[in-house]
């Protein structure tokens, strides 16, 4: 996804309990891995009753693991850090400053929204901003669960709504992805979706990619899979890779659309082993998916209902 600056097994057991008495002491309840929230003052019998959601039924053979309902009224700081003041993805030549704020990443209604924004004035990003040093005219949002949950292998699965109308949606670049969380060997794209421009083909397309590094030492390799019915920005749809030793699969609403095995790809189990923390974000401009024109809306909102991981 990014051009970025220069233990195995399941950590996301040992580091929920961890979380859980940090946030227990610091007066914080963390509620089934699906929201959190503070205590309500009064006798305990007066309190409002916070109940999570009902645990979402596993894809056959795998076992709930890990998951965020969004179902609080803010990013949960055990799961997820939130870039800001951050000018990454500069290496890509993105556009928009990363920030955490309301405006740009928030939760409500069961509902995680990563916001790309045109500003009426240029912002400042940060104290070091070498390419815009008069400031930003686009704003976005990027979260990932590095240095707080990490996975070895499992169902990694996203459903949400992307920002990508066809024709008016140009420079946006909605992504979910995954990063080595010590090293740099390996990158999953789970999925990435490009916006178009007036009359330009593809606002339904997904790109589903693997890559080794970014040198490349091997070149990458992915697929571009178009939806057969429907829009991705008119209605919310399910991304899933299930990565296991010697394979990774890809599913687009619970189809098969991509594999890579060790045979199709002899350097896979070499880049995909280890510990991987999870990305999120939506990018404006860069290389790729070129800068918005005139006809591109703002704000623009990469809506995520839930993520949840998987483990045999």
């Amino acid at each position: 996804m990014q051009a970025e600056e220069g233990g195995r097994g399941w950590a996301p057991r040992w580091l929920a309990v961890i979380a859980a008495v940090t946030a227990a002491v610091a007066g914080v309840t963390l509620l089934d891995g699906a929201a959190w929230e503070t205590p309500v003052a009064g006798p305990a019998t007066d309190r409002p009753v916070h109940r999570a959601p009902p645990a979402p039924k596993a894809p056959a053979g795998w076992t709930l693991d890990w998951s965020d309902e969004f179902s609080g009224t803010a990013v949960n700081p055990a799961y997820w850090n939130v870039e800001d003041d951050s000018t990454y993805g500069d290496g890509n030549d993105e556009l928009a400053c990363l920030l955490d704020r309301p405006e740009n990443v928030s939760v409500a209604g069961g509902e995680l929204a990563i916001t790309a924004r045109r500003e009426s004035a240029p912002l400042r990003c940060g104290r070091h901003d070498a390419r815009f040093p008069d400031g930003r005219l686009y704003t976005s949002g990027m979260l990932s669960t590095k240095g707080r949950l990490s996975f070895e292998y499992g169902r990694f699965e996203i459903r949400a709504r992307t920002p990508t109308a066809p024709g008016t949606s140009k420079g946006l670049w909605p992504a979910f992805w995954m990063r080595p969380s010590v090293g740099d060997i390996g990158e999953i794209d789970i999925f990435e979706v490009l916006g178009t421009g007036a009359g330009q083909p593809g606002a339904n397309r997904i790109h589903q990619t693997i890559m080794y590094d970014y040198l490349p030492t091997h070149r990458q390799q992915s697929r571009a899979y178009d939806l057969p019915t429907g829009a991705l920005s008119e209605g919310f749809h399910t991304f899933a890779i299930e990565w296991e030793r010697g394979s990774i699969s890809w599913f687009v609403d619970e189809v098969l659309t991509y594999r890579r095995t060790a045979t199709t790809t002899p350097w896979l189990d070499q880049a995909f082993t280890g510990d991987f923390h999870l990305r999120l974000n939506l990018a404006v401009g860069g290389v790729w998916p070129g800068s918005p024109d005139e006809a591109t809306t703002f704000p623009a909102r990469f809506q995520v209902d839930y993520v949840r991981v998987y483990r045999r």
